[in-house]
């Protein structure tokens, strides 16, 4: 009989995610990056995700206070998970 290595759904499930995650995104390295350069998924999300709070800080800036200061926390801690992911891709020997 064969022996059979059946993982976890959870665990494959993450293994996939991270295989996409962790893929090239075609489409923002043709259109962003450097020759000899290459924008994954998981940069182009925190990239989007950078645009997308400063939008929404710039929207809300004069509708209320309390959405200005939501959207500033967000903003910042979206520039946060920018600058780490661009701090440890380097560390692993990426371009900047």
């Amino acid at each position: 009989m064969k022996k059979q290595t059946i993982a976890p759904a959870q665990q494959a499930g993450f293994s996939t995610l991270e295989m996409w995650l962790n893929r090239e995104n075609k489409l923002f390295t043709e259109l962003f990056a450097d020759k000899g350069e290459s924008i994954t998924n998981r940069k182009m999300l925190l990239d989007m995700q950078l645009i997308l709070s400063l939008v929404v800080l710039l929207t809300f800036n004069f509708v209320n206070p309390l959405m200005t200061l939501i959207s500033a926390l967000w903003f910042g801690s979206a520039a946060l998970l920018v600058k780490k992911y661009e701090d440890t891709d380097i560390e692993k020997g990426g371009t900047k």
